[in-house]
């Protein structure tokens, strides 16, 4: 048990917890990874939504580097993620996610939580899913979902 001297205040949240007013608009960086993240991160681009940076990664590069893949991803990720107040992984089922753990590490290394935004029918989340287990391991939060049509609702509403 401890007790606190009066008029200090404990530490709440998470490292990268949001410290501003509510009123205050939230940056919010989407990466899309493999074919039908990056179909749902397009979508989220051609929204126009306020406060939102979009950031597509490519699905292979020469040799399997990392940072080749970032790099030819286009836009400056590193910059993106250190900007955010938000940052979101998207994926859809069977996706290529190999690049997650590494866009989390930039995010981590900033001190920001990543949530994962998984989509996926409810009748596949049946058996083993490789997109899943590897996107659990790279996020504090992981939102499954059954489709992508509420997703720029939600983005818009998170960013506001």
């Amino acid at each position: 048990m401890s007790v606190l001297s009066p008029g200090v205040r404990p530490a709440f949240g998470l490292p990268g917890r949001i410290q501003d007013a509510n009123s205050k608009p939230r940056s919010i960086a989407v990466v899309g990874l493999g074919i039908g993240g990056a179909e749902v991160a397009r979508t989220l681009r051609g929204e126009g939504l306020a406060h939102l940076e979009v950031h597509v990664l490519a699905k292979h590069a020469p040799g399997g580097d990392a940072v080749a893949a970032i790099k030819a991803g286009g836009g400056d990720l590193q910059r993106g993620l250190m900007a955010a107040d938000m940052i979101f992984l998207v994926a859809c089922r069977g996706d290529d996610v190999g690049l997650a753990p590494v866009v989390a590490g930039i995010a981590h290394s900033r001190n920001h939580p990543v949530t994962g935004l998984y989509i996926v029918p409810p009748q596949a989340l049946e058996g083993d899913d490789e997109t899943l287990r590897t996107l659990r391991s790279s996020v504090e939060m992981l939102v499954v979902v059954s489709d992508q049509s509420y997703v720029p609702a939600m983005i818009a509403a998170l960013g506001s």
